[in-house]
């Protein structure tokens, strides 16, 4: 129960709900940002906010 868990706690968290407001599936998003981060990669939009 430290600060940076609770932080961490709070961001996924925050993912989580924008997935369910974006209608996308949480597990998907955030499979391809630890899969990215771990290649030390950029990701993609994953949310979709970025202008086409």
């Amino acid at each position: 129960s430290s600060d940076r868990g609770e932080k961490f706690r709070s961001r996924l968290l925050s993912v989580v709900e924008t997935c369910k407001k974006r209608q996308l599936s949480p597990i998907r998003v955030i499979s391809t940002i630890i899969a990215a981060v771990v290649d030390k990669k950029d990701y993609s939009d994953v949310f979709g906010l970025m202008p086409a």
